[in-house]
């Protein structure tokens, strides 16, 4: 019989403390205000009076000394025949808590709500008339098979949905719901590396020769400045700076902004748009959900297979983009990643206030290799 601290994170479980976060506590995660959560609680550990062991927690209960004077009385209480234990709470279903748990995260990014959303709704087919605590690793082991045999799902896919329920199980220990996460014995599917597909010459000189117009439009402004599909959508004519020759780019995906220089090929195919364009957006005036998003995601696998560029995307524009100028052109990392809006490297952020001039001369060489491909390609087609 004793008082002990339930931990909540593997990491934190080799570690002796007392509760009180020291010098010796790995990072555990933090609530939007920026305070710790909680790694663990004290519970009470000791035989009832039907000799069944109980390991109790309580809310109430904030250090060792509150849980030492609980267990106290308890035992004199046990002794003297009047022991009257809390009622467990009933552990809900997955199907139960998974409504509480979207409910929790309707704040997030919409693209990150319905990736929740979509994965939680898939949880719950399989595993949802299972108890939060009757769920075990051998359970979400049976449940990745079924998704890989039976829904001939990518193992990619199958990561994402385990790290959803996993951040469930989690929040609902951190709700004091339940104790263990089966998530955390469950090793991630090895994912092959596929090489991103990217543009040869010959499909640059197809896509130069499109009929002016906003598909070829949307293309280019992706090929030559590596933006996502919904950046381009989302696009405004204020956002170009004809004068200076910059793009002013809002990365949906960072919440970041960045300038990329205007490459004459995409300067001429926008003044040449401008003429007859009306609204404040340069090529979709409309709400942009990721439905529409999807539509035109479709639309261009379409054109690109039409025009006998086969499986190809219009996000691989972004990687052709990184690509020409990295393998093609030589040019640095660091110039590239301030261009495509990533920071992983972490001297980005101390190129990225006087990388304009480097972006430039990057722009210039991709706008002549792209255009010279294009050209060459003609000429051996006409030798």
């Amino acid at each position: 019989m004793a008082v002990r601290y339930r931990k909540y994170f593997n990491q934190c479980k080799p570690i002796q403390c007392t509760g009180r976060r020291s010098r010796q506590c790995p990072e555990t995660p933090r609530r939007a205000s920026g305070e710790y959560r909680a790694c663990g609680t004290w519970c009470i550990e000791f035989f009832d009076d039907s000799k069944q062991w109980q390991s109790l927690t309580f809310k109430d209960i904030r250090n060792k000394s509150d849980a030492e004077k609980r267990l106290t009385l308890f035992i004199s209480d046990r002794e003297r025949g009047q022991l009257k234990l809390p009622k467990k709470k009933a552990v809900p279903t997955l199907a139960e808590y998974a409504k509480e748990y979207l409910e929790l995260h309707k704040g997030a990014k919409e693209n990150t709500f319905v990736m929740k959303r979509r994965a939680v709704g898939v949880l719950v087919r399989y595993l949802g008339g299972h108890q939060l605590d009757k769920i075990t690793p051998f359970i979400v082991e049976k449940y990745r098979i079924q998704r890989k045999e039976q829904d001939r799902v990518k193992d990619s896919s199958i990561n994402v949905d385990i790290g959803i329920l996993s951040h469930l199980f989690s929040t609902a220990i951190n709700e004091g719901i339940i104790d263990i996460n089966p998530c955390q014995k469950v090793k991630r599917l090895k994912i092959s590396q596929v090489k991103d597909r990217v543009l040869s010459g010959d499909e640059i000189a197809t896509i130069l020769d499109m009929p002016e117009g906003k598909d070829r439009l949307m293309i280019l402004a992706s090929l030559f400045t590596g933006m996502r599909l919904n950046e381009v959508l989302s696009l405004t004519w204020g956002d170009i700076d004809f004068g200076k020759g910059i793009i002013h780019i809002f990365q949906s995906k960072t919440s970041k902004t960045f300038d990329i220089p205007l490459s004459d090929c995409l300067r001429t195919a926008l003044e040449a748009y401008r003429t007859h364009s009306t609204g404040a957006r340069v090529l979709y005036g409309r709400e942009i959900t990721r439905n529409v998003v999807t539509e035109f995601s479709k639309h261009f696998s379409r054109l690109f297979k039409d025009l006998g560029i086969d499986g190809f995307t219009f996000h691989n524009l972004r990687h052709t983009f990184a690509s020409i100028m990295q393998s093609d052109l030589g040019i640095g990392a660091v110039t590239v990643m301030g261009m495509t809006g990533h920071s992983s490297l972490g001297m980005l952020q101390k190129y990225s206030h006087t990388g304009l001039d480097s972006k430039q001369r990057a722009i210039q060489a991709l706008n002549s290799h792209v255009v010279t491909t294009g050209r060459n390609v003609k000429q051996a087609v006409g030798q």
